[in-house]
C-alpha cells in the first residue's frame, strides 16, 4: 500500500492531489485532514479509496496535535505528503485583523512546518513532500501582504529542506501556482470594502496545474511554476526591482465602497 497525507483535502487543491494520485497510481491510501468532515468523507466515498479522516483545524494546537497523535499511534509509512492546507485575506493593514493575520502565519506557515517534522520520520526512502506555494510568494504585495510573505516563507523552507531530507532519500516541491479556480479567491475577497486585485486572470483549472506539480515533484524539481504568465512574472520578479513590481501591483487594485440602502 503507497500512503499519501493531504492537508487541506476538503477541496480544491488538496482534494484535486487525491483525485490524480488515485488515478495515476501513486497512492492507493489515504489521510485526508481538513475541517470539514463531511467534504473529506465524500472525497474519500467518490475515490472508493482506504482513508483516515482527521477533523483538524490547523491554525491550533489541537489540531496539530490531532496529526501528531495520529502519527504516534499508527506509525504508518508514509510515501506522499501534501501540506495544501492554507488560508489568506486580501486587504491593508488597517483591513485585516491581527486574528486573519496569525490564522495566515499559522496555517500556512506553522502547520507547513510541523506536519512536515512530525511526517518526515515515518516517510519512506523515495517519498515525495509537496509543500502549497504562490505565485505572490516572488515579491512584496501591498493588500495581500501577509498572505504573499507567509508563502514566501513556505518557498524558502522548501528549497532548504531539500538539502535536510535528502540524506533519508526524500525530496520536497514547493508548488506555485497562480490564480485558481478554487474555493480560495471567493472567501479571500468575501468581506466588503477590502482592498483586492480589479481583476485575476488568467484563471487556472485546478486539474491543470496539480497535474504540473505531480509531474514536477516525480522529477524531483524544488520549484514547480505552472504556467506561462506565472513563470513570466517569477522571470520579472528577479529581474525588475521591487520597488517598480509594488508599483504597477498597486494600479492593480481597487477598494469598493460599502453603500447603505436608504428606506424609501
Amino acid at each position: 500500500m503507497s500512503l499519501a497525507i493531504i492537508t487541506g483535502a476538503s477541496s480544491g487543491i488538496g482534494a484535486e492531489f487525491a483525485k490524480q494520485f488515485k488515478e495515476n497510481g501513486l497512492a492507493d491510501e489515504f489521510w485526508f485532514i481538513a475541517r470539514r468532515t463531511d467534504k473529506m468523507e465524500a472525497l474519500r466515498d467518490s475515490l472508493g479509496v482506504k482513508a483516515r479522516i482527521i477533523t483538524a483545524d490547523l491554525a491550533t494546537e489541537e489540531g496539530i496535535g490531532a496529526v501528531k497523535r495520529a502519527l504516534e499511534e499508527e506509525k504508518p509509512l508514509v510515501k506522499i505528503l501534501v501540506n495544501a492546507a492554507g488560508f489568506g485575506n486580501f486587504g491593508t493593514f488597517e483591513e485585516v485583523s491581527e486574528r486573519d493575520c496569525a490564522a495566515m502565519i499559522d496555517v500556512n506557515c506553522k502547520a507547513t512546518v510541523l506536519i512536515t517534522h512530525m511526517t518526515v520520520p515515518f516517510m519512506e526512502k523515495g517519498g515525495r513532500i509537496i509543500n502549497l506555494g504562490s505565485g505572490s510568494c516572488f515579491t512584496p504585495l501591498p493588500a495581500f501582504n501577509v498572505y504573499a510573505s507567509s508563502k514566501s516563507f513556505v518557498l524558502h523552507y522548501t528549497k532548504s529542506l531539500n538539502f535536510e531530507i535528502k540524506k533519508y532519500g526524500l525530496r520536497a516541491t514547493c508548488f506555485c501556482p497562480g490564480w485558481v479556480e478554487t474555493e480560495f479567491l471567493g472567501k479571500a475577497t468575501a468581506k466588503p470594502g477590502i482592498t483586492h486585485p480589479k481583476a485575476m486572470k488568467p484563471m487556472l483549472k485546478c486539474s491543470d496545474v496539480v497535474r504540473k506539480c505531480i509531474k514536477a515533484s516525480v522529477k524531483g524539481k524544488t520549484l514547480c511554476v505552472t504556467n506561462w504568465y506565472t513563470k513570466l512574472q517569477h522571470l520579472l520578479f528577479k529581474a525588475v526591482p521591487d520597488v517598480l513590481l509594488t508599483k504597477t501591483w498597486l494600479g492593480m487594485l481597487t477598494k469598493e465602497e460599502i453603500t447603505e440602502e436608504k428606506e424609501g
